[in-house]
C-alpha cells in the first residue's frame, strides 16, 4: 500500500498523520531532538511505518492573516517572533547530528547556523488565547541560516506584498511597522537587517525554482500552483520588495 503523494494531513482523535516521504525521518529526528532539549511547541512525533507519518495534534487555533483576526494582533505577531527565536536557538543543539545525517525535502544552505522551519508563516502555527504557542507543518525544514528563515516569516507576517488586501495591512508602511515588531520580538540586532530586503528576495527566488523543479518532476501540487499563477504572486512580490527595498531598509534599521 502506498499513500498518494498529494494527500494532505489529516486528523484521527489526538493524532495527524500524513503520508510518509522520504525526508520523514529526518523531520521525526528534528522534532524528537527539540523535545529532549525542551522544546515542547512543536509537533510530538508518533512514529511513522512505510505508509504514514503520525503526530500528535497541537490544540489551538490556526489561520492565515485575512480569516484570523487574532492572527493579525500585535501580540500574535510578537509571540511568534519570539516562538521563532526559542526555536532556531533550540535547534543549535541537534545541529552537527541532524545535517550531516538528514535528508530534506529543500536543499540546505551554508551556513547552516538552525534548522530552519522553512514556512514559518501564519498559517503553520497555532494560537492560544491570543498569543502563538505552537508550530506545525516542519515538511519543509532544513538546515541553513537563522536570518534565511527569518526574512520568509517577515515576509508572511507583514505581509510584504503588493497583494495584500487585508484590512490595515495593504499599506507599505503598515508592513513594515509589522517587520519591525517582528525583528524587534525576534532580537536580530539593527545591524543585521539591511539585508532583509534582499535575503527576501533570494527565498522567494529559491522558492520558484523548487516550484518549477517540482512541477517538471510531475508533482501534481506544484503544477496545479503554476496552473493557477501562484508563481506570478511571487514574482510581484520579488518585484515589490526590490522596489521598496530602501524605505524597508530604512524602517528596519532606523
Amino acid at each position: 500500500m502506498q499513500a498518494s503523494n498529494d494527500l494532505g494531513p489529516f486528523r484521527e482523535g489526538d493524532s495527524v498523520l500524513r503520508p510518509v516521504r522520504p525526508w520523514t525521518a529526518s523531520i521525526h529526528a528534528l522534532l524528537a531532538a527539540l523535545r529532549r532539549h525542551g522544546f515542547a511547541a512543536a509537533l510530538l512525533p508518533q512514529g511513522f511505518d512505510e505508509v504514514w507519518e503520525r503526530v500528535a495534534y497541537l490544540p489551538g487555533t490556526t489561520g492565515d492573516l485575512d480569516d484570523n483576526e487574532e492572527m493579525r494582533s500585535e501580540r500574535a505577531l510578537r509571540s511568534a517572533a519570539s516562538l521563532l527565536r526559542r526555536y532556531h536557538d533550540c535547534s543549535r543543539l541537534p545541529l552537527r547530528d541532524l545535517a550531516v545525517d538528514g535528508l530534506w525535502q529543500l536543499p540546505a544552505r551554508a551556513p547552516a547556523e538552525v534548522i530552519c522551519h522553512g514556512d514559518f508563516a501564519p498559517y503553520n502555527v497555532v494560537l492560544n488565547d491570543g498569543e502563538v504557542t505552537g508550530i506545525i507543518d516542519f515538511e519543509t525544514a532544513h538546515p541553513g541560516p537563522r536570518c534565511w528563515d527569518l526574512a520568509y516569516a517577515v515576509y508572511r507576517w507583514a505581509p510584504l506584498s503588493s497583494e495584500s488586501r487585508v484590512e490595515g495591512l495593504s499599506r507599505l508602511d503598515d508592513q513594515i511597522r509589522r517587520a519591525r515588531i517582528l525583528l524587534d520580538a525576534y532580537g536580530l540586532p539593527v545591524a543585521e537587517r539591511s539585508l532583509m530586503p534582499d535575503t527576501i528576495i533570494a527565498r522567494l527566488e529559491a522558492l520558484l525554482t523548487f516550484m518549477e523543479q517540482e512541477a517538471a518532476r510531475g508533482v501534481e501540487r506544484y503544477r496545479r500552483d503554476l496552473q493557477d499563477g501562484h508563481d506570478n504572486i511571487y514574482r510581484l512580490d520579488i518585484a515589490y520588495v526590490s522596489k521598496w527595498s530602501p524605505e524597508i531598509i530604512a524602517g528596519l534599521c532606523e
